[in-house]
């Protein structure tokens, strides 16, 4: 490692931890997340003096862990990225970070890096990770790489080397077989709608409520179920002039709203987005080969005499190919080829749910249409293809679809942009579960998603899912553990992505919260050795200015793997049409209808077999049982009480089931209790002894007609993180004065700088007069002079994602309590995106100190 002279001064000034009166301080402590280590020589430890280098010593770390670093092949000075002028922070070089840590072989090492702003004068950063022996992978800003132990259970190395460019940050999350330990990357990716609120009522009788307060003047409109979309006027809205201060206008606008009496949830209306990976221009059909050899379905097809046939599957996506999009019909021939038999499309009354006029049509109307994009560009093709892999015709014109003799409902909820938004999903789902039986879909596909936990659009598919509508939802592309919604909803299918080699696709998000995977592609890669980039093959247009043309194409993604599920779902229902998704669930748990592929952290239940799945749907075999989800008690970090919920299937038979029901083993650590929940069981599980806690099973026995049953039920252990051995690195503690609307506004009004001490940080800001403030406090792990970036610990008070002023009088305001964490705010029920995703400012002194030489 190169050793570098640095310069500066270890803040504490500006108000910070000292002086003043005993009626003038802010104060309080900053605990830290379980398993969370930092790089110890940042280029904020190299600007402190107090780096100490593990490239020749390897760092160790907890397993499970979240470990945020800097590394950077070159040393200079960042520049303002808005004047292009220097600034008064330097970034160092730090050419390797080791780190040895112990891994089982259900564990994954996930990699994310992060180029710094203001240092693009030293070029784009690349570098590359090696665990244990395996070879060196290559990391770049942007994609993350995830590792797994290729000699099983054993202590491992990790090592990451900066080879070219200017300075990075890097996020190394080690994952729990007990429970997610995500890189949280994307809370700051979500988008919403400016200006527009969806809010939950208690009770019609409260929606008077509607008129008063935060509510007043805005206009309002019912969805349904109590559910509201509201738009804020402008009259009453903050002075805004851009996009992005709109947005975090809108979030304080919808924190007032939560607070107002009879409101149940208030969120932004969130903006899901299609989720492909890579359009290729190659239309050749028989790369389809590939992808359905993989799950069997050629097989599946001689076990059906007309696969899919009145089975009705919904696509909710970018809506399909039309020659003449302004007025829909000539559809895609692989779906409607004109003649008496050869088509398998429904349009419903209503089936564009699309609020813009992107297709030269006033919002909702019954024309799904692909409209297409004025520069050319093919995004809107994107629901043509996914329909083409659910059920394209088996017409000799093009391709096939793993079903194809369903029926297709499209369903425009994506632009052509392929961005939608919640209300739009909401809007559309609710319309289709409130069809009559005859005409609802039998099956939603969602080949979309977002980091948005949308209370309302959950409760919107909770209601489908109570129609007996099983929804299909691709599980996202981040290549993280990161949950993606709609899929990370207890009540969805999330379907994963495998490449031609079995293998999780690259950009696979994964997780204990994925169902199974199918075939969706991965374009780096040629598993099977066909001289051809694993895509997946469908149907797709072609538009040249106005004129549009049928044609075909290559795409990746979890968008692509979901249709194929879609599709063997569909045979299932042709065979037996009241499957439900507790059924489905029981097939998945008991291997009857997938390929086992290995880790249930990167594959779910694994790899759908549609020969399988149409055995078990035609011989209907399950009988009375109990089901469970999760399928395991999963204990993590601090976390020592869990629960799973059984339920009878069918329902009907839950008396003489759970009067059966009895724990035939636990271990002796474990205390297990039994709760009724209504016509359901609860099972919570505590742990008695964190010493002797560790990876067990819980067996249950019940019986059924068959006889005995017995559900063995995992019980995760990952404990054993102290905590006076976190560590987020050197933290600034910031306030900002927020009745301050000059230009020193986006400057700290008081600032003081703080290391941990058993696990926590204490601070104290003095010389603070009364008024209303904000309090956040991070790392500055890159020495840009900038806290809480992407990549960054962060903690703001009282919630990540969610703050809020602090309001002094004239006496001190002691106690307060914050979490930091490297992980992004949780976009939850309670937890609102962060609207400030470009960090905090701190101040630095004029008058610097000579630091150490590395």
């Amino acid at each position: 490692m190169l050793l570098v002279l640095a310069s500066g001064l270890l803040l504490t000034a500006c108000g910070g931890g000292g002086g003043g009166d005993d009626d003038s301080v802010i104060s309080g402590q900053i605990g830290i997340e379980s398993r969370t280590r930092i790089d110890s020589d940042t280029a904020d430890d190299i600007y402190a003096g107090t780096a100490v280098a593990n490239d020749d010593s390897p760092q160790s770390l907890p397993s499970p862990a979240l470990v945020g670093g800097y590394l950077s092949a070159s040393v200079g000075t960042y520049e303002n990225p808005t004047s292009g002028q220097p600034t008064e922070y330097d970034f160092y070089r730090d050419l390797e970070d080791d780190f040895r840590l112990s891994l089982t072989s259900d564990q994954t090492v996930t990699i994310a890096t992060f180029a710094v702003t203001g240092a693009a004068d030293a070029g784009v950063p690349s570098a590359r990770v090696r665990l244990g022996s395996a070879a060196a992978v290559n990391v770049s800003p942007g994609t993350p790489v995830s590792l797994t132990p290729g000699e099983g259970d054993a202590v491992y190395d990790l090592q990451l080397q900066a080879m070219t460019g200017g300075p990075f940050r890097y996020l190394i999350s080690v994952s729990s077989p007990a429970n997610d330990t995500a890189l949280g990357l994307s809370a700051g990716d979500a988008d919403w709608v400016p200006g527009e609120a969806l809010v939950t009522m208690a009770s019609p009788v409260q929606v008077q409520s509607l008129s008063a307060g935060p509510l007043a003047s805005a206009a309002r409109q019912e969805v349904g179920n109590g559910l509201w979309r509201v738009q804020r006027s402008q009259a009453t809205a903050l002075s805004a002039d851009t996009r992005e201060e709109r947005k975090a206008d809108t979030l304080s606008w919808i924190q007032s709203l939560r607070e107002m009496p009879g409101v149940v949830n208030a969120e932004p209306n969130y903006l899901y987005h299609a989720l492909a990976v890579n359009p290729l221009d190659d239309p050749l059909y028989p790369l389809q080969e590939w992808h359905y050899q993989a799950i069997n379905l050629p097989t599946a097809w001689q076990a059906l005499a007309n696969p899919g046939q009145g089975v009705r599957v919904a696509v909710l996506d970018t809506g399909i190919f039309s020659r003449t999009p302004n007025s829909g019909g000539n559809w895609h021939p692989d779906l409607d080829d004109g003649t008496a038999t050869g088509n398998n499309l429904e349009i419903l009354g209503t089936s564009d749910f699309v609020t813009s006029n992107d297709d030269n049509q006033d919002g909702i109307d019954n024309n799904p249409s692909n409209p297409g994009t004025d520069d050319g560009t093919s995004t809107s093709f994107h629901g043509t293809h996914v329909a083409g892999t659910i059920a394209a015709l088996d017409n000799n014109v093009g391709g096939v679809g793993v079903a194809p003799l369903a029926t297709l409902l499209p369903v425009r909820v994506l632009d052509n942009t392929g961005s939608g938004s919640s209300l739009e999903l909401i809007n559309a789902i609710n319309y289709l579960a409130a069809l009559d039986a005859a005409t609802r879909p039998d099956i939603i596909n969602l080949s979309l998603g977002g980091v948005a936990k949308s209370v309302a659009l959950e409760n919107a598919i909770n209601n489908a899912v109570d129609k007996g509508i099983l929804i299909v939802a691709a599980a996202g592309n981040e290549g993280a553990t990161d949950r993606v919604y709609p899929a990370a909803f207890d009540r969805v299918i999330a379907v994963g992505a495998v490449d031609a080699g079995n293998q999780r696709a690259s950009y696979s998000t994964f997780g204990n919260w994925i169902d199974l995977v199918a075939p969706g592609g991965d374009s780096t890669r040629d598993a099977n050795s066909d001289g051809q980039a694993d895509a997946v093959y469908s149907d797709w247009g072609q538009q040249t200015g106005t004129v549009f043309e049928p044609a075909y194409a290559g795409v990746t993604g979890t968008s692509m793997a979901a249709p194929h599920v879609s599709g063997v779902l569909a045979l299932m229902r042709e065979l037996d049409p009241s499957l439900s998704l507790a059924e489905f669930r029981e097939y998945l748990r008991r291997g009857e209808i997938t390929d086992d592929l290995g880790s249930q952290t990167e594959y779910g239940y694994g790899l759908i077999n549609a020969l399988k799945a149409v055995n078990a749907a035609s011989a209907d075999d399950l009988g009375a049982f109990i089901s469970v989800y999760p399928g395991a008690f999963r204990f993590d970090g601090s976390v020592t009480e869990a629960s799973v919920l059984l339920e009878a299937v069918p329902a009907a038979d839950a008396t003489s089931l759970f009067s059966s029901l009895s724990i035939d083993d636990s271990p002796t650590w474990l205390s297990v209790s039994r709760v009724n929940e209504g016509d359901a069981v609860r099972l919570k599980a505590t742990i008695t002894d964190r010493s002797a806690a560790k990876q067990s099973q819980v067996t249950l026995i019940y019986n059924n007609d068959d006889g005995q049953q017995t559900l063995v039920l995992p019980v995760n252990v990952q404990l054993g993180d102290p905590v006076e051995s976190r560590n987020a690195g050197r933290h600034y503690v910031l306030l900002y004065d927020v009745s301050d609307d000059s230009a020193n506004a986006k400057e700290p009004f008081r600032q003081t700088v703080v290391r941990p001490s058993n696990g926590r940080y204490t601070f104290t800001l003095s010389d603070v007069p009364p008024g209303d403030y904000e309090l956040v406090a991070g790392t500055d792990m890159d020495n840009n002079g900038l806290i809480c970036e992407q990549g960054e610990a962060c903690a703001e008070y009282p919630v990540n994602g969610l703050p809020q002023a602090i309001h002094k009088g004239d006496d001190s305001v002691t106690g307060l309590t914050l979490t930091t964490s490297f992980r992004r705010a949780s976009l939850s029920s309670n937890a609102l995106p962060q609207s400030n995703t470009e960090g905090y400012r701190v101040r630095r002194s004029s008058t610097p100190t000579k630091e150490v030489t590395r």
